[in-house]
């Protein structure tokens, strides 16, 4: 090779890993300050499915929802952080939610309920508390965004209440009651695992892609949760427009068989 090829290749070579080092930003060190964010936020979710109540005599599986927020809610909060420290990360979200009573049906061929034929005026009423907790660590982290794994726990605190007109052919003997109300509470504890992370839209960063899914199993038969958006990233703030779903599915005599909840979700992020 002559010299002139030599030099052509070594400066092609320099270029090439100058381009690589300017567009494929190293992991994050491990080294760095601790991050924090914080943030309330609002989640707009249709809260559906099917709570499976013990009643005298047999049982009885009521629809729950979908509930109308502007009808039926009576109280909720929302809160979710990060503490972030180079690839590792604990992440927290705390939910509560109170629904009102809801028109809903009831599904009972037996029992002090009686057929659904000599029912009228079923309402449920529903109120959850979902805590997660998790951690994380960035798989990838690349100009595009960065990938990572995430794995936690997730509880959801559930109370439903049934509450049943039964119609004169049920029942004639003393005590007999044309009206029938009960209350049932389940703790669901469940180990999650899965993926989030952010894809940039813009070359400067600041509007980028949001997204999570994750995977799990314990009291319950399965759950699943998904999230995707568009968000705005600012120095100290990030806005975020994002759908979010989440779904609960039981088994046996639970009181939760199906419980469903999918809808927008606006954030606001606080970072320090």
């Amino acid at each position: 090779m002559t010299r002139r090829s030599k030099c052509i290749a070594a400066l092609t070579t320099a270029a090439i890993s100058s381009w690589a080092f300017a567009t494929d930003p190293p992991p994050v060190d491990a080294g760095t300050q601790w991050q924090f964010a914080v943030g309330p936020y609002l989640w707009l979710p249709t809260v559906s499915g099917t709570l499976r109540f013990t009643v005298p005599g047999g049982g009885a599986d009521a629809s729950s929802g979908p509930y109308n927020y502007l009808q039926n809610l009576r109280f909720a909060l929302m809160l979710q952080g990060e503490a972030r420290k180079g690839e590792w990360s604990i992440l927290a979200d705390a939910i509560y939610l109170n629904f009102g009573r809801h028109e809903a049906a009831v599904n009972a061929t037996n029992g002090v309920l009686g057929t659904r034929e000599t029912q009228h005026d079923v309402q449920t009423s529903f109120a959850g508390t979902l805590i997660q907790l998790g951690g994380s660590r960035t798989l990838v982290w690349r100009e595009w965004g960065y990938l990572d794994a995430v794995a936690g726990m997730r509880y959801l605190g559930v109370k439903g209440t049934l509450d049943v007109g039964i119609g004169a052919t049920v029942g004639s003997g003393p005590g007999a009651s044309t009206n029938f109300h009960v209350a049932q509470m389940q703790n669901l504890f469940n180990g999650f695992a899965g993926v989030r992370g952010r894809a940039t839209i813009t070359r400067d960063g600041a509007w980028y892609i949001p997204f999570y899914l994750d995977v799990g199993t314990g009291t319950s038969k399965f759950t699943w949760q998904a999230l995707t958006g568009v968000a705005y990233a600012t120095r100290r703030v990030d806005f975020g427009l994002l759908y979010r779903y989440l779904a609960f599915y039981g088994s046996g005599d639970q009181l939760v068989q199906t419980l469903r909840f999918s809808g927008p979700s606006i954030n606001v992020t606080f970072k320090f």
